[in-house]
């Protein structure tokens, strides 16, 4: 005879569905996108919410980002995104490093021939460009369980036209550009996030050098993030 809700045990635990794994997923990229967990931290939760089987596990998971909603009643109520809202009265923030931004920023470019870095990898680990790195004009950044990091500060081009595909399966993509380096997006997130990680961001602080490299961001974010985030030189990456 088919147990009916009334007639469980008041403790007896939950058992999580693929739904519920899903959400769990998209609730840990949206912290990550918005800084309230490390690429490492991310990268741990997603696979172990993979493998959840009782609610209360994905419960323990996501409690410090703001958690999910329970099943109140054993009514079996979908959980809901937990997304960082801002309360009306917050008092913005001013980071130190941008009281001087630096102005008529160098434009660096390979010498002619270079080819550049066309590929990075993180599967069940990380891998970070940073630095003065040089970037082919068409780099792909793969983070399956895993994650990398893509910082183009610093980095040195071969062209004025570069275009970053970003594939994130079960992990996570992280882009950081200058604060006026113009950036065109075109990524798809299923069951995951691709985008900025503030749309304030979309939009370039402040005027690019002439010649300045135009970036193209596309790829698919599955079960996993892609994050694009604008960052002063000399900010940390993390």
């Amino acid at each position: 005879m088919t147990e009916t809700p009334e007639q469980w045990q008041p403790n007896a635990r939950l058992r999580a569905g693929d739904a519920d794994r899903q959400r769990a997923i998209e609730a840990l990229t949206n912290a990550w996108r918005a800084g309230r967990l490390t690429r490492d931290e991310f990268q741990e939760r997603s696979q172990k919410s993979l493998a959840v089987t009782y609610t209360d596990e994905i419960d323990d998971l996501t409690a410090d980002i703001g958690g999910l909603s329970t099943y109140p009643d054993r009514g079996l109520a979908p959980y809901q995104d937990a997304t960082l809202v801002p309360a009306s009265d917050e008092t913005p923030v001013v980071d130190s490093w941008q009281s001087e931004p630096d102005e008529n920023l160098p434009v660096k470019y390979a010498p002619e021939g270079s080819s550049g870095s066309a590929l990075s990898v993180g599967v069940m680990s990380g891998m970070d460009k940073v630095g003065n790195w040089t970037v082919a004009p068409t780099h792909v950044s793969i983070g399956f369980w895993g994650g990398t990091t893509i910082d183009l500060r610093e980095a040195v081009f071969t062209s004025p036209e570069t275009t970053i595909t970003c594939i994130a399966v079960m992990g996570g993509v992280e882009v950081i550009v200058p604060p006026e380096m113009e950036v065109r997006v075109g990524g798809i997130g299923f069951m995951g996030g691709f985008g900025w990680n503030k749309l304030d961001q979309a939009r370039p602080r402040r005027q690019a050098p002439a010649g300045n490299p135009v970036v193209t961001i596309n790829g698919l974010g599955f079960w996993g993030g892609v994050g694009i985030t604008r960052k002063e030189r000399g900010e940390p990456t993390r």
